[in-house]
């Protein structure tokens, strides 16, 4: 497979799903052990009795990532030293695990065989989650919207995420020099070294998110089409600087060295450009309504599940945190819809059914979450 370009293919049925998941001192679970179900599963429970907890264990040993929180720690049970999380995948019998400790890297296995990085998971377990922290990819800075494209691009394309670990280095340490160059003289083969890097790298990341960007476009109107009330959305990459290519860059960022000096910072590269969402042809960050913005990030998701799909040759694992709730009936029938032509396995958490379509539950295999547990109904 081209790990540069993505392969458009027809999206067929998934062919693998997660058949059990184990969680030890892992958020509020001591000790679980579940079945699920290759189709749509619901997990029901009110607040606060681990829903999103048993979606995070999932997004981990996809994305290497947590859900919720910087700090690996966080999710480890109070009072214990670690906590692990392992899944099974059927029909392969695959098994992958995640292992957190207080003070160390998180470890991640495959088969019981120690992995050289965590993030050597990505790509085994193909996942997309929806869930409500994702409405900072419309409203938050554009922080946001980078990781975003990094996290996807990175579970799609080792080549990205290679081209992405050598720049955040380059980045780093040009940044050093700059507060160096502040008080000595710094020589031009110091700053040659890491910028022929960050123009590398960084022409790379941009080719990357800028092919990946238009590649969803269409599927991003599409699903937006069929929940947004006839509203439209145009998401387009937007590049802060004029560099064209990597000459470009690299000329760009000599050319800034006294200024970036003066700021302490770098200021021309892909960690300050981009992802435009419009709605209506106003910004949707700034004028879009809570319910225009949530019809927003779902489309934008679906298309990358979609995207996925397609590298993939089989549906990803879709997570929904609870993001019925939010939506109007009409957006909510429609988001139905959609889910249940995906195909694959899905989990979906919500507090309370009667929100739900009677098709999806039909459809379903219900769990109940409570007091550390998830039960099926």
């Amino acid at each position: 497979m081209n790990e540069g370009v993505l392969i458009k293919r027809d999206v067929e049925s998934r062919t693998s799903w997660v058949q059990h998941v184990s969680l030890t001192d892992f958020r509020n679970y001591r000790e679980l052990a579940l079945d699920l179900d290759p189709g749509f599963n619901i997990v029901q429970g009110a607040n606060g009795q681990g829903k999103t907890n048993l979606l995070e264990a999932l997004y981990l040993i996809s994305t290497s990532r947590l859900l919720r929180g910087h700090k690996d720690a966080e999710a480890i049970t109070h009072g214990c030293s670690g906590a692990r999380v392992s899944v099974e995948i059927s029909p392969s019998e695959t098994k992958l695990g995640v292992k957190l400790e207080r003070g160390v890297r998180k470890r991640a296995t495959l088969n019981d065989l120690a992995l050289p990085r965590a993030s050597d998971l990505l790509g085994r377990l193909p996942c997309v989650c929806i869930s409500t922290l994702d409405m900072e990819i419309v409203r938050g800075d554009p922080s946001e919207r980078r990781m975003f494209l990094d996290l996807e691009l990175s579970a799609l394309r080792r080549a990205y995420l290679q081209h992405l670990a050598v720049y955040k280095r380059a980045l780093e340490q040009r940044n050093s020099l700059l507060k160096e160059a502040q008080e000595r003289h710094v020589g031009s083969h110091e700053w040659e070294v890491w910028e022929e890097q960050l123009a590398a790298s960084g022409a790379q990341i941009r080719s990357h998110r800028r092919e990946y960007v238009e590649t969803i476009r269409p599927d991003v109107v599409e699903f937006h089409g069929r929940m947004g009330a006839g509203e439209t959305i145009h998401v387009d990459y937007r590049q802060r600087d004029e560099a064209a290519n990597e000459a470009g860059l690299r000329e760009q960022l000599a050319r800034c060295r006294a200024s970036d000096t003066s700021r302490g910072s770098t200021t021309v590269g892909p960690h300050r450009d981009d992802l435009g969402i419009l709605i209506q042809a106003a910004e949707a960050r700034l004028f879009g309504s809570q319910g225009q913005q949530r019809t927003a990030v779902v489309a934008i998701k679906m298309a990358t599940l979609l995207a996925m799909s397609r590298q993939c040759d089989e549906s990803p694992l879709l997570l929904l945190d609870d993001i019925f709730s939010d939506l109007d009936p009409e957006r909510r029938k429609s988001l139905v819809q959609i889910v249940l032509e995906a195909g694959g396995q899905s989990l979906l958490t919500c507090t309370d059914t009667h929100a739900l379509d009677p098709e999806l539950i039909s459809r379903a295999t219900m769990y109940e979450a409570a007091g550390g547990q998830v039960r099926p109904l």
